[in-house]
């Protein structure tokens, strides 16, 4: 099977690609420039693109480029958008608009001259922009109690995380997460968020060219064999055995039946009393 090539979307940016961009977009990409917000709508309608990259608040013609993230966000586009801005000189009022757009990732201006930054930023917002369609997946069988927790695991899957961590968070005493874990009848705080890592994992093996080591760096991960041995320990499947069930729909899969036998445990022993 041919391997797609991953585009992304220059929007604000004429022909040909910068080289910040060129240089630190994953290899092989192809990146498409679109001046006007017109000319981005147009790409929109008819090209297939993991990536939107948002360069000014505001196109060659004077036109916002954020009211595209909202639309993006309406028709869930499966792109990933990534919003710059200056560190030093954008105002505060451009600055907040930019982070509750909706945009998964941002790059400041200053960043740009580093290829590594470039490519961080840009491998965040395809992950987290991954991650939030798994949540929207599991969120309806999720207890309200820990959509909180779930949803910070997430969001957070790329950081090898701590119970007291998220807890502080969140605003809550690690006993009170704890005590909310078990009152909605789910796991345990700590493997609810092993769950969110395995979850991620399944997200970045999707790419069949990744490398598993790779992903175990990219989630925080002590060595390849740690995220093997954990990922080996919550689905009982190896990273090949996973691809092959497909990950996303395997993970989330098992994941919900963790929480429903969580569930009827619950219920078990609320019957007995």
């Amino acid at each position: 099977m041919r391997k797609e090539i991953p585009r992304i979307l220059l929007i604000g940016g004429a022909a040909p690609a910068p080289a910040w961009l060129a240089e630190g977009a994953p290899h092989d990409s192809l990146v498409v420039c679109a001046p006007l917000v017109d000319d981005a709508r147009d790409v929109l309608d008819r090209a297939s693109l993991q990536m939107v990259v948002l360069a000014p608040l505001a196109d060659a013609a004077g036109d916002e480029t954020l009211p595209l993230v909202e639309e993006l966000l309406e028709r869930r586009h499966p792109a990933a958008v990534v919003g710059m801005i200056s560190r030093a000189n954008a105002a505060a009022d451009d600055f907040l608009a930019l982070v509750r757009s909706g945009v998964h990732a941002l790059l400041f201006d200053e960043d740009r001259r580093h290829p590594l930054t470039v490519r961080r930023t840009i491998l965040e917002a395809a992950t987290r922009c991954r991650n939030h369609a798994v949540w929207n997946d599991v969120a309806p069988l999720t207890p309200d109690r820990v959509k909180p927790l779930v949803s910070y695991g997430l969001r957070h899957a790329h950081e090898s995380l701590t119970v007291d961590a998220v807890a502080r968070a969140l605003g809550l005493h690690r006993k009170t997460l704890a005590e909310r874990c078990v009152l909605s009848g789910s796991l345990p705080p700590q493997l609810m968020l092993g769950w969110c890592r395995m979850m991620a994992a399944a997200v970045l093996l999707e790419d069949r060219g990744r490398l598993v080591d790779h992903i175990a760096l990219e989630l925080d991960f002590a060595s390849g064999t740690a995220f093997r041995n954990m990922l080996k320990r919550y689905t009982g499947l190896n990273p090949a055995e996973l691809r092959a069930e497909g990950p996303i729909a395997e993970v989330t899969r098992q994941f919900r039946n963790a929480l429903l036998r969580g569930l009827e445990t619950t219920s078990s022993v609320v019957r007995a009393g």
